[in-house]
């Protein structure tokens, strides 16, 4: 990604999106981009915040379809991901953080929800699989 000509986007996050995106078809390239800058920009970084917060090319669907259908690979983001990580941080120890996070929906059109049945407490209610990562180091 060029930088030039944006004095207000810092130099590492051109480079580290760029870097990113080569884990990403031709095609998925500019998608991911705009996914990724619009959550950063949202306090939640939920995919819907993200579309409304950036002036987006296409329409929610396509977003929607591009995550859920998509021809990308998103262990291939996940490994370049992690070799980020190793290239910009030295020090002895990184720990990996994955977490999976369930967002209960209240609409039964909500993508991604399906019912779910709590054995604990004998609930039946909609939750959304989120999945996070992040990286610490000392």
């Amino acid at each position: 990604m060029n930088a030039s000509g944006y004095d207000g986007i810092p130099r590492e996050l051109c480079h580290w999106t760029t870097f990113l995106t080569k884990a990403l078809p031709l095609r998925s390239m500019g998608t991911f981009v705009e996914l990724l800058i619009g959550a950063m920009l949202t306090p939640s970084g939920f995919v819907t915040d993200a579309y409304l917060m950036v002036n987006m090319r296409n329409h929610w669907t396509s977003y929607y379809k591009w995550l859920q259908q998509g021809k990308w690979s998103w262990l291939a983001l996940a490994r370049q991901f992690v070799r980020l990580v190793l290239a910009n941080v030295k020090c002895g120890v990184i720990h990996l953080a994955i977490d999976d996070t369930l967002t209960l929906r209240a609409s039964k059109q909500a993508p991604g929800s399906r019912i779910h049945h709590s054995m604990a407490t004998r609930q039946i209610w909609r939750p959304m699989c989120w999945g996070n990562a992040g990286s610490t180091w000392r």
